[in-house]
Formats: structure tokens, sequence, C-alpha cells
């Protein structure tokens, strides 16, 4: 991988992170809570959302569920992902 692509897939853990934190405070619910109920562990999310640890797509599929949304709802856009470029 190249080290512009290395970055881009940084960023787009940091921008799936951050769109999980907003529904998050939009429902009213903790990670403590999201990790419970998703049966992640508390310190394995808290590395995914802080993106030390890149989310894998069961774990973005168990959040979805929790959380009401589909995976794709929990992904940057076409039109964000451009503005990394």
């Amino acid at each position: 991988m190249s080290e512009s692509n290395a970055r881009t897939g940084m960023r787009l853990r940091h921008l799936a992170a951050e769109e999980i934190r907003v529904l998050l405070a939009r429902r009213r619910m903790s990670a403590a809570e999201l990790a419970r109920q998703t049966g992640i562990r508390q310190q394995a999310l808290s590395r995914r959302m802080t993106g030390e640890t890149a989310f894998d797509l069961d774990d973005l599929e168990r959040i979805a569920d929790v959380l009401g949304v589909t995976v794709a709802d929990l992904l940057p856009t076409a039109q964000t992902t451009n503005t990394l470029r």
C-alpha cells in the first residue's frame, strides 16, 4: 500500500469513528453502552473510536445494528472522501 493510501485509510477510520460518535450523541448513548450491546470489549471499541485500530466489517455490522442504521451510514460518502485527496 502506498503512503498516500495508508494516510487515506487512517482518515477513513477516523471519519467512521466520528460518524459513530455523532450517532451515539444523537441517541444519548455512551460508548460503554455501545460496547455492551454489541459484545465488543470496551477497550477494543475505545481503540477503534480513537483511530488507533481500524474497524473491521463485523464490528461495523454489529454497531450499525445497535444504532439502527446501515453499515453504509457509518462510512464517509464519496463527497467526503474526495475532499481528502
